[in-house]
């Protein structure tokens, strides 16, 4: 299959270009050339310079740059979007949008022109608006626990904002065109190194309730859910699906959690969540393209 990846000079577009190389057919594209690249690690404050080498076709364009992507497109089959701006900051929230939203229409509306059959999108937990920059400074609303895709969005910053006004982008182009499309809600990714710390942290005891749920994600696990679902001949025409860890990042069972902390949210839980079980659900992404994170913060 002739793949195309944008954002594939960042961090995860290296690790599913690795992944997808001899397997598929791939084009990059990323705004940065290969020599000028940078990544942004997890823990890390700053983007660091990082060539990439590669041989692949390449297309240095912005999202916005509908040439650009016109060209990237041009005999694929399928698009593993993952280019985005990443804050919430107020102060580059018209930018951020502008990447986001605006990019992933450009890089939809080139998809279905150009024949392409499937678009993945990249998403993020940011998108149920409860994680992160929560600008008013007034803590989410939760109804239930787990948490799933069906509770309603309520972004504040712009990164939330766009990646929720890109899945909706996405259910429209199937909708309208037929377009395959599905949109993934990445939890917090961790690298190889982040794992490695976390694994002694996750033995300290929680001290205090987080609304980010304790949810987390190994990098490989990520990239072998983008594998699965694009290679999955009966992925659904379109759907989004959060993509975390199967466990939280503390040592305490999850029940005891809630009933410690939210006692309010325990009552909620129709079935017992087993263990260390995440506070987020993954078992759309489970029932849809077999997504099996393997990756353990614990027993």
């Amino acid at each position: 299959m002739k793949v195309l990846i944008t954002g594939a000079t960042g961090w995860l577009g290296r690790e599913l270009t690795a992944a997808l190389e001899g397997a598929h057919e791939l084009v990059l594209l990323d705004r940065s050339a290969p020599a000028e690249a940078t990544v942004f690690l997890p823990g890390k404050g700053d983007r660091e310079p990082a060539p990439f080498e590669t041989d692949l076709p390449f297309v240095k364009a912005e999202l916005t740059d509908v040439e650009g992507v016109r060209r990237a497109c041009e005999g694929c089959e399928a698009i593993v979007h993952l280019a985005a701006s990443t804050t919430g900051l107020p102060e580059h929230g018209v930018r951020t949008f502008r990447d986001n939203a605006l990019g992933t229409y450009i890089v939809l509306d080139e998809a279905r022109l150009a024949g392409v059959k499937r678009v993945l999108c990249a998403s993020s937990v940011n998108a149920f608006g409860t994680i992160y920059w929560r600008i008013s400074g007034k803590p989410p609303v939760y109804t239930k626990m787990p948490l799933d895709e069906s509770f309603p969005p309520v972004p504040e910053d712009s990164y939330s904002l766009s990646k929720w006004v890109n899945e909706e982008t996405c259910a429209a182009f199937h909708r309208a065109y037929g377009l395959t499309t599905a949109a993934f809600r990445f939890a917090g990714v961790f690298n190889d190194a982040l794992y490695e710390q976390w694994l002694v942290n996750a033995q300290q005891p929680t001290e205090a309730w987080s609304d980010d749920l304790y949810q987390w994600a190994h990098h490989h696990d990520i990239i072998a859910g983008l594998k699965r679902a694009l290679e999955c001949e009966t992925l659904p025409g379109h759907g989004v699906y959060y993509l975390g860890a199967a466990d939280t990042r503390c040592p305490e069972l999850s029940m005891g959690l809630l009933e410690r902390f939210r006692p309010d949210l325990a009552a909620t839980v129709e079935t017992p969540i087993e263990g260390r079980g995440s506070l987020i659900s993954i078992d759309r992404a489970r029932q849809a393209f077999g997504y099996d994170p393997q990756y353990r913060l614990g027993a």
